[in-house]
């Protein structure tokens, strides 16, 4: 079941470029969603009636060009199908000629909110918005084993980094991924392509760890917490 939204890109998403961050460009795609979910009540509001919330696991981001501040846009989503632990969804951003700029694809599992642990998905939840069952596992690219790192950057995890699931939201590692690889590099180059993979959740009042690594024209990011990984990403640039 596709969900479509149109929304103008507020000039306070922008960065530097005038263009939209990994994170913000996230964002929307998932606002758009979270609509979608709400008005079945398989929101956040309605999971936690059932004790649970929604996690993402993965993501696979590919870029065409990213949206600009004040450029309309049609913002689009479809849970496309479950299986017994995860449900996968589609994402895309298209300006007005319809051209897609951003497509984004996410696996989320279910997770008890009080035991912190993964729970099967409820059926209920993933037909609201006609995801269809199928065993399948969907396969996302596999990620390098992590090497020898560059550079890493701490980062205290604030109150404001917390969200209704009570742990740090998905859309700050993407934060602390990009920043850790400074002004100069964000301002000469452009993001192509995007695989992430959250392992651990992070919690309010601890110190985050952002590494990164750079070969060719990738660059390799762990977000750790006293050495464990809680994220870890690849990304993709071309030069501007």
């Amino acid at each position: 079941m596709k969900y479509t939204e149109e929304l103008t890109v507020p000039f306070f998403l922008g960065t530097q470029t005038g263009t939209l961050s990994l994170a913000n460009m996230a964002n929307i795609m998932l606002l758009v969603s979270e609509h979608q979910l709400d008005k079945v009540d398989a929101g956040i509001a309605g999971l936690a009636k059932h004790g649970a919330g929604w996690v993402i696991t993965q993501y696979h981001i590919d870029v065409t060009r990213m949206p600009k501040i004040d450029e309309h846009l049609i913002a689009g989503t479809e849970a496309t199908s479950y299986n017994k632990l995860m449900t996968y969804r589609e994402y895309w951003l298209e300006d007005d000629a319809g051209q897609r700029l951003v497509t984004m694809r996410g696996a989320w599992v279910m997770m008890d909110l009080e035991k912190r642990k993964i729970i099967p998905i409820i059926p209920e939840f993933a037909e609201k918005v006609g995801a269809s069952f199928d065993s399948k596992v969907e396969r996302f690219p596999r990620l390098p084993k992590q090497g020898d790192f560059d550079l890493t950057v701490p980062y205290r995890v604030r109150y404001f980094d917390i969200d209704g699931n009570g742990h740090v939201n998905n859309a700050h590692y993407m934060e602390w991924m990009e920043d850790v690889l400074g002004e100069q590099f964000l301002l000469t180059h452009r993001l192509v392509e995007a695989d992430i993979k959250y392992a651990r959740e992070v919690a309010y009042g601890t110190t985050v760890d952002s590494a990164v690594r750079s070969e060719g024209d990738a660059s390799y990011h762990l977000i750790a917490t006293d050495g464990v990984a809680n994220a870890e990403a690849k990304l993709r640039w071309a030069a501007k």
